[in-house]
């Protein structure tokens, strides 16, 4: 039995969601475009990101190297469905050889009518896309009204199964006060502190000051082990042909390396920083920084992730093949 024909049996026995758990995800960051600007995106995402995308026979080739993996295979961007007329030709030619994803991610900012929802899920499901996942929180719905994404998951739910799509399960009229929740910066602080983003991208720049900073020699300074490991959470490839993982941090180039060569080897040792952040985690980065770049490591923090964001902002300007693309450290560069 194939690698792929193993993921497959265990979606199609436990559905998206739960396979999605059990194996690790894997993704075509198929645009940083993005049709909304979320204040926890992890990448910087918006409406003014560039107008890249994949090609077609790009995004098909990595959906084939990332079926390698023995990981649940998604979509994902900024909104790949910006692109729609071009995704959609992705998902006929993966179709065609074998290798469509099992989910598409979404943020429902498409979901104007019924009649475009049942279209666009009806598309997914002819070309073999299991399921789909779904966002719904107090940051997507300052942008997208709920029903919008209350549309999409009712049908989803009848066209796919529920297990098949991976969203907030919420009632609707709980779904219906997330904007209420972003409307006030007191709710919002709350539930941001009772549902903490990784401080990195936009959620850096907007949400750090929601968490009570720490002295950085007292806070969380052990290494980043799981980050690292082969069992990370998620490995995705870009537009550019990068290969990340931990938002912003680069293990390779697709072009160069496959991503199962670089998970055989252990994505802590792709290079000397990533090495360094699996071993001694952010305060080991920032010493760094500080001995050979003259970085000033900051007196506080929020936690790990914010002490490493901040350095790794410092630092791009010397390692911009490891530390990119710009869209995740809003540089125009």
């Amino acid at each position: 039995m194939t690698t792929r024909s193993v993921v497959d049996e265990l979606v199609a026995e436990a559905g998206v969601e739960a396979a999605g758990v059990k194996t690790g995800v894997a993704a075509l960051l198929y645009t940083y475009r993005c049709t909304i600007a979320c204040r926890h995106c992890l990448f910087g995402c918006s409406p003014g990101s560039p107008r890249v995308h994949m090609a077609t026979p790009q995004a098909v080739k990595h959906l084939h190297a990332l079926h390698e993996l023995g990981r649940v295979i998604h979509i994902a961007g900024g909104e790949a469905m910006v692109y729609w007329d071009d995704l959609r030709a992705v998902l006929e030619q993966s179709r065609a050889e074998g290798v469509q994803p099992h989910f598409i991610e979404t943020n429902c900012s498409f979901a104007a009518t019924d009649a475009i929802v049942a279209e666009r899920l009806g598309v997914l499901k002819a070309n073999g896309v299991a399921g789909i996942l779904l966002s719904a929180d107090p940051f997507h719905q300052v942008f997208v009204p709920p029903e919008r994404f209350l549309r999409v998951r009712r049908q989803a739910y009848e066209l796919f199964g529920e297990r098949n799509v991976w969203c907030n399960r919420d009632p609707d009229e709980k779904i219906r006060g997330l904007p209420g929740i972003a409307a006030d910066e007191g709710l919002l602080r709350e539930y941001v502190r009772a549902n903490p983003p990784t401080l990195v991208g936009t959620a850096h720049r907007e949400l750090r000051g929601c968490f009570d900073a720490v002295p950085v020699g007292e806070g969380p300074t052990a290494g980043c082990t799981v980050e690292f490991s082969e069992r990370i959470w998620e490995i995705h490839i870009d537009p550019y042909e990068n290969i990340q993982t931990n938002c912003g941090v680069i293990l390779g180039r697709a072009d160069t390396i496959s991503p199962a060569e670089i998970v055989e080897r252990g994505p802590a040792n792709a290079n000397h920083i990533t090495r360094l952040l699996a071993d001694g985690g952010p305060l080991a980065l920032a010493k760094l920084a500080r001995d050979r770049h003259g970085f000033v490591v900051p007196e506080r923090a929020a936690s790990k992730c914010d002490l490493c964001y901040a350095t790794r902002l410092f630092l791009r300007r010397f390692y911009p093949g490891i530390l990119g693309p710009a869209e995740v450290y809003a540089d125009p560069a």
